[in-house]
């Protein structure tokens, strides 16, 4: 039986708890962390940095209590072979306009909104977050939603059936589960399923960003050359043609026969010349 240490993780190759974080005593196997890029997105307001200060175990300060108007960036790592980089963006309207530039570099998803919102502010996240999930750059990535604050009367599944929302999951092919920021077990549940889906999907999602990132970075070479004026140049050295033999002419009498140093696809009448009769 190995020795243990005060922080103990879940050893992935045998069934026991280990020591060490790299390592343990009956497995040759190293533990390799995989990181993860995950987006935190929601509208003003909807507890983000909130989220983000409970997943990486920091305390927020008590004069940071305004909406976020930027990028905040935590780490949050559930276990010792996995890492998750959070990047939070600001949820304001002219924040949200940024938003597609983070899609393509990012694994998952994770929006927030408010439970105790209005029918119709609820309507507004929702379409956001269809918005979103519509993008080229993010179907078929894992989402969570977390829903903030309580409100008596309303259950997640009550939302989830209203809003259609996996009606919604199911058309962009992006798996879907709900939390409540209220209850951290919940939290932590949901985050739970989320890097499962992480872990199973890891290669293809590995595939899918270095596609994304690829296209982005053509279409940014292709509008440079347009806004240049390159694509639009004629090469015309490009297909060389052969330089053409100058045949010399000589003098006939007569035109309609032509010189013998000619070719015989050439026109009789055209590079001939009269003589002056005597």
């Amino acid at each position: 039986m190995g020795l243990r240490c005060a922080k103990l993780r879940r050893c992935s190759w045998c069934a026991s708890s280990c020591s060490c974080s790299w390592c343990c005593c009956c497995c040759s196997e190293p533990a390799a962390t995989e990181r993860f890029k995950v987006l935190l997105l929601g509208a003003a307001g909807s507890g983000k940095t909130q989220l983000g200060h409970l997943l990486s175990g920091e305390e927020r300060d008590a004069a940071d209590l305004g909406p976020t108007n930027g990028v905040r960036c935590y780490r949050c790592q559930p276990d010792a072979g996995c890492l998750l980089l959070l990047t939070e963006v600001g949820g304001s309207e002219d924040m949200q306009r940024i938003w597609p530039h983070y899609y393509a570099s990012c694994h998952a998803l994770i929006f927030c909104y408010e439970l105790s919102d209005s029918y119709e502010e609820l309507l507004v996240s929702f379409r956001l977050l269809q918005r979103c999930l519509e993008h080229r750059e993010l179907r078929g990535k894992p989402v969570l939603l977390v829903a903030w604050r309580n409100c008596d009367g309303i259950q997640l599944y009550d939302v989830a059936h209203a809003f259609r929302l996996e009606q919604l999951a199911n058309e962009c092919g992006c798996p879907l589960h709900m939390c409540h920021l209220g209850h951290q077990r919940d939290v932590w549940h949901g985050l739970a399923w989320l890097q499962r889906q992480l872990h199973d999907r890891a290669p293809a999602l590995a595939q899918r960003i270095k596609y994304d990132l690829n296209m982005q970075s053509w279409q940014r070479r292709k509008r440079t050359l347009l806004s240049n004026g390159k694509l639009a140049q004629v090469h015309r050295q490009r297909f060389r043609r052969a330089h053409r033999k100058l045949w010399p002419l000589t003098l006939v009498s007569d035109v309609t026969q032509p010189s013998p140093l000619r070719p015989r696809t050439a026109p009789a009448a055209i590079f001939t010349a009269r003589t002056q009769q005597p």
